[in-house]
């Protein structure tokens, strides 16, 4: 009978980079002006957002984004019905590093926008709640 593998540690440690990244973009930044709605802000921040893509492109460069490292190794040991205790070594073993494609301007990009929505006259004022509703 083929039973179904439960979700061990190393996978929930590899999607929990991805979870937090999902959790953080659904938190809006807050940028307030005087006498501005929330959805005035909301749409000054997509017209700044836009702006700013469009005055900077991409960089997009090859680079190292996770560093090589030793995974550990490990002995499992059981005991079958007749009494005798079996193991099964895993050696330690080097895991290469990660490349992937990341663009550098995201950083000049975001100061773009910043920089837009201050001549409009909004002040950043951090992350507002996350909304499930």
């Amino acid at each position: 009978m083929i039973r179904p593998r439960l979700l061990g540690y190393k996978t929930l440690m590899r999607a929990l980079p991805l979870a937090l990244l999902l959790l953080l973009t659904a938190c809006a930044e807050r940028w307030e002006k005087p006498g501005a709605t929330e959805a005035d802000s909301d749409a000054a921040q997509a017209a700044c957002t836009a702006q700013a893509a469009e005055e900077i492109k991409p960089a997009m460069v090859w680079m190292q984004v996770q560093p090589a490292y030793w995974e550990p190794g490990e002995t499992r040991c059981w005991t079958s019905s007749n009494g005798v205790t079996n193991c099964t070594r895993r050696p330690p073993r080097l895991r290469p590093p990660i490349y992937d494609w990341v663009d550098v301007n995201i950083p000049i990009r975001q100061e773009a926008r910043a920089k837009c929505l201050a001549e409009q006259g909004f002040t950043y004022k951090g992350l507002r709640p996350l909304r499930l509703f």
